[in-house]
C-alpha cells in the first residue's frame, strides 16, 4: 500500500469520500449531498494549498483505497507547549472492498506522524461506532465537551 498527500488536484476525491463518509453515518441521501461536493471540492482546494487542510490518501494496486485528513486551526497554547495550532481529524474514508486490511489504520499512523511533526497541541474527531475500536487503540480517549450545533444539519 502508497499512501502519500494529498494536493489540491485531490480535493474532488476528498469530497466525494466525504459525501460517502456523510452518507453512511450521517443519513444523508446520496442526491442531497450531490450539490453539497462542489462545496467541499472548493474548500478543499484552497485549504491544501494553503496548509489548513492535510489530507492522505492510500492507494492500493494503483487504485484509490481510502483517505483521511485533518483540519489545522489556531489554538491557545497550553502550560509547557508553546504551538498555537491544533488539529480535527476528518473524513477518514475506506472504499468498502477495502476495508479490515489496515487502510484506516494506515492513514491513521499518517496523520499522527504529521500532527508529531508539526506540534499539533491535539488531535479530536467524531468516530463513526464501527470505527471508535480503532481510535481508541490508536490512544484516542473519550473527551468532557459539548456542543450547539448552529448550522442546519
Amino acid at each position: 500500500m502508497l499512501i502519500r498527500r494529498a494536493t489540491s488536484d485531490d480535493a474532488e476525491l476528498l469530497a466525494t469520500h466525504r459525501a460517502a463518509v456523510w452518507i453512511e453515518v450521517g443519513d444523508w441521501a446520496r442526491a442531497d449531498l450531490e450539490p453539497q461536493v462542489a462545496v467541499w471540492t472548493a474548500f478543499f482546494s484552497g485549504a491544501l494549498r494553503n496548509g489548513t487542510y492535510v489530507g492522505f490518501i492510500a492507494e492500493r494496486d494503483g487504485r484509490v483505497a481510502g483517505s483521511g485528513a485533518v483540519l489545522i486551526h489556531a489554538s491557545i497554547p497550553r502550560p509547557g507547549f508553546a504551538s498555537d495550532r491544533a488539529g480535527r481529524v476528518q473524513s477518514v474514508y475506506v472504499d468498502p472492498n477495502a476495508r479490515h486490511q489496515g487502510v484506516a489504520r494506515a492513514i491513521m499512523q499518517y496523520i499522527l506522524d504529521f500532527a508529531r511533526s508539526a506540534q499539533l497541541i491535539s488531535l479530536s474527531l467524531h468516530p463513526s461506532d464501527p470505527a471508535r475500536s480503532l481510535y481508541a487503540a490508536l490512544g484516542f480517549e473519550a473527551a468532557d465537551e459539548m456542543t450547539l450545533r448552529l448550522a442546519p444539519g
